[in-house]
């Protein structure tokens, strides 16, 4: 297994810090070493061209194995959210899953379903790819950053749906890297981690809420399944939901979204946009002798965009 080091947050290393506390508590946790010695088995260490000459790629692992503990007991409680609201509504269109919840629980799925509906950011949740690239992404949007802090608020809450075995340490201790790795980006902003609490807040209480409705939902579905029922009521006769197949549906399955995944999918598109743009201008401003295409921007290192967040609705 690699080794476990402090990270120092300078040009070319990665720009979460952990404390010597903070690997301590990690090198102590038995649920952690198994899960690093697994991704050791399964995920690839090699680097992008981008990345080939950073140095100190345990340094980058360590986080990596860190954003992996977090991020994917939220993805598998949103596959098991899906799951048990098709079996409950007997949904045919994706769309239509959000209405087996309500009020806070309903909000954080459709948040997540449209979040998770991008490849890309499923892929980052899974911690594939290159280890530097998967740790940078962190720092890509108002969305996986907002996901990471909520996930680090929800690492002590037991996830039901998960599988037995030796649990994972609390990664309250995590949030501090992340305050220091926003503070040094040039991308964020001096307050942005405050700005990012109190959504990150109401993230973290809709999805425990939709635990809860997601434990109330099952045992329904258990106790009706097991009921004496009448063999011809369309309960009984009714065909399993075909959005119960991988999320996606077979290839040139069109899926349709709520209204509010909807709006929050374009903003997050209009997000990505206006960024990349802004970047462009600030970069051929600074150089002008530099010509750069609409679709062609410089490396996110390389910008000094401020981007202010709108506080939250409580």
């Amino acid at each position: 297994m690699p080794s476990a080091t402090v990270v120092p947050s300078t040009a070319g290393l990665s720009p979460f810090l952990l404390q010597p506390e903070d690997v301590e508590t990690l090198a102590q946790s038995d649920g952690f070493s198994i899960l690093r010695d697994h991704l050791e088995q399964h995920y690839t260490y090699e680097l992008c061209p981008t990345h080939a000459k950073l140095e100190d790629l345990d340094r980058w692992l360590i986080v990596r194995d860190v954003l992996h503990a977090l991020l994917v007991p939220v993805v598998e409680l949103f596959d098991k959210a899906s799951t048990v609201a098709s079996q409950a509504t007997h949904a045919t269109r994706l769309e239509d899953l959000e209405y087996a919840f309500t009020d806070h629980g309903r909000s954080a799925f459709v948040w997540l379903q449209c979040f998770l509906s991008a490849e890309k950011e499923r892929d980052w949740c899974y911690t594939r790819g290159c280890p530097a690239c998967v740790v940078e992404h962190s720092l890509d949007s108002e969305f996986s950053i907002r996901l990471l802090y909520a996930a680090c608020l929800l690492s002590d809450v037991h996830y039901p749906f998960t599988l037995e075995g030796p649990t994972l340490p609390s990664f309250m201790f995590f949030l501090d890297s992340l305050a220091r790795a926003l503070e040094q980006d040039p991308l964020w902003r001096d307050n942005f981690y405050e700005l990012m609490q109190p959504k990150a807040i109401v993230t973290r209480d809709g999805i425990e809420e939709l635990i809860h409705q997601c434990l109330e939902l099952d045992n329904l579905i258990v106790s009706h399944a097991s009921s004496p029922s009448d063999p011809s009521s369309p309960e009984a006769s009714a065909n399993s939901s075909p959005v119960l197949a991988p999320l996606g549906g077979p290839p040139g399955m069109k899926v349709k979204r709520s209204k509010m995944a909807r709006r929050q999918m374009r903003l997050q598109v209009e997000e990505e946009a206006w960024m990349e743009e802004m970047i462009r201008k600030l970069t051929v401003e600074a150089m002008p002798g530099l010509a750069l295409s609409p679709g062609q921007i410089p490396m996110k290192t390389e910008s000094v965009v401020v981007v202010k967040e709108v506080v939250a609705v409580q």
